[in-house]
């Protein structure tokens, strides 16, 4: 994979890196393909000792993102569709892989699985459309 990264939009709940209630992961992407890995931190869980869905979805979300990025692109989601398919424990070292599955225009289709790290199993996955946007359009500029 070659590499592109990691950008930090620094408040992200996922990836920012100046977000102190955040996850601060380090998103890696290039050729279409995004890679992070973590430890499911008890704090973000929702039933105890089980990661948020919504938190699932959120690293899910950002691998997809994250694919866009390693390939040129700067996206906002669209739409997003999650199929939760083995509970996330505390503690548990998970890998969230994203990639490209398509583009038309400014309309990016991407996907992306949430494995555990020992096992490679899926726990999660999801697919999204992501419209392609420009930083500035944000009020961004680089890693903000």
């Amino acid at each position: 994979m070659s590499l592109r990264g990691p950008f930090s939009s620094r408040a992200c709940i996922v990836c920012g890196r100046e977000n102190e209630a955040g996850l601060r992961l380090a998103y890696w992407a290039g050729d279409g393909q995004s890679r992070a890995e973590w430890v499911v931190d008890p704090r973000y869980c929702g039933i105890p000792g089980y990661l948020h869905g919504g938190l699932i979805l959120a690293l899910l979300d950002d691998a997809m993102w994250y694919a866009a990025y390693g390939e040129g692109g700067f996206t906002m989601t669209a739409e997003a569709t999650v199929r939760y398919r083995a509970p996330v424990r505390a503690g548990q070292a998970v890998v969230a892989v994203g990639q490209v599955a398509g583009r038309s225009g400014r309309l990016w289709r991407l996907a992306a699985e949430l494995r555990d790290a020992a096992s490679e199993a899926v726990l999660a996955a999801a697919t999204g459309k992501f419209l392609e946007v420009e930083p500035a359009e944000l009020g961004m500029q680089g890693g903000q």
